[in-house]
């Protein structure tokens, strides 16, 4: 950045060159006239030459001192310019069943971002996943780590492009399954009929809208049509362990899950009670999606960031997040193929 000096320390360096102009009498020029200074008369020529080589390093001191002024406020005024135009994301997570731990490992995912970045991170908690769609589509978001339902109503709705996807298992997918007592009588879906259900959200990709999805494929809810009108009560827990311990705990006949949430959330007495009466799928994973409108860079950027999470001695803060065991590139449309499918039959939108 080229540097500007102040008037006064350009003034103090005409002054300078005055000086430089002293005549053998003491006369110093000064555009072009002579102003008279009084003449010594015990060594002249000495005190003549004290006078103006003290005057003359004053100057020059005072000369120097303007300028690293100036070039000490040129460099904060630089700092505070590079901190005004740091790039600012907001990172929203959708909920799940420890919010409060949630906050604390996003806080550290969102500094590692930033360290990473360079860009200025923070942190949003919605109380619900379709709070995540509509923050991306107000750009009150940026970025969002959301599951498969959400995310395909914010590429549609906020245009979000998906940066990466969890693996699980060494597959960028995993399954939903349908749950009921091991001593229960119900053998199959059809023995579902006016029963009471579990489901976790009616925004839950692998516990609402694949279970539903694969009632309506076996022809036992119509086409856009409510599982209610096949099942007898339902309920919407909250989330995969709300809904496994109500099924455990006999308040409901059956639940719907991820395939990886009775080993998750339930002891091993739990699950000893439960059995797995059908499985649909392949569920896309959990994925991070930035808003389509922020410039490639800012995407390219943050994409890197995130894949760095990989390497080993970031894997425990990869996980901490939503047990993550890694993160890969995923186009759009092989990520939701199979998502495409339940997306299109089942009939969710009032209820998110």
């Amino acid at each position: 950045m080229k540097k500007k000096y102040s008037h006064f320390a350009v003034l103090i360096l005409k002054l300078i060159i005055n000086f430089s102009l002293n005549d053998p009498h003491g006369a110093i020029i000064n555009g072009g006239a002579e102003v008279q200074t009084a003449p010594s008369t015990a060594f002249p020529e000495r005190n003549m030459l004290s006078r103006s080589t003290t005057a003359i390093f004053i100057l020059v001191l005072a000369a120097l001192a303007a300028i690293v002024a100036c070039d000490r406020d040129d460099v904060e005024s630089s700092d505070d310019e590079q901190s005004e135009d740091a790039q600012e994301l907001i990172f929203a997570f959708q909920p799940q069943e420890n919010p409060e731990g949630l906050q604390l490992d996003a806080d550290r995912l969102a500094e590692f971002i930033g360290e990473e970045t360079g860009f200025d991170i923070e942190i949003y908690l919605p109380t619900n996943y379709s709070a995540v769609v509509e923050a991306l589509r107000a750009e009150n978001a940026d970025v969002a780590y959301f599951s498969g339902l959400p995310y395909m109503m914010a590429h549609e709705m906020a245009g979000a492009e998906l940066l990466v996807v969890e693996e699980r298992d060494g597959n960028p997918h995993y399954y939903s399954q349908w749950y009921v007592l091991d001593d229960s009588d119900i053998e199959d879906l059809a023995d579902l009929k006016d029963r009471s259900v579990a489901f976790t959200s009616p925004s839950s990709t692998s516990g609402y809208l694949f279970p539903v999805a694969e009632l309506i494929d076996q022809e036992l809810v119509e086409h856009g049509g409510k599982p209610e009108d096949f099942l007898g009560d339902v309920v919407f827990a909250g989330g995969y362990q709300q809904a496994l311990l109500s099924l455990a705990n006999g308040r409901v006949e059956a639940a719907a899950a991820s395939d990886y949430a009775l080993q998750q959330y339930l002891s091993e007495e739990e699950r000893d009670q439960i059995r797995v009466i059908s499985e649909q799928g392949p569920v896309p994973t959990h994925g991070l999606a930035i808003r389509g409108a922020l410039p490639e860079d800012v995407k390219d950027a943050v994409r890197s960031a995130l894949l760095k999470l990989n390497e080993e001695e970031h894997t425990e803060l990869l996980r901490s997040v939503y047990g993550a065991e890694r993160l890969v590139e995923q186009d759009h449309d092989t990520h939701v193929q199979a998502l495409e499918h339940a997306y299109t039959i089942v009939d969710f939108d009032e209820r998110i």
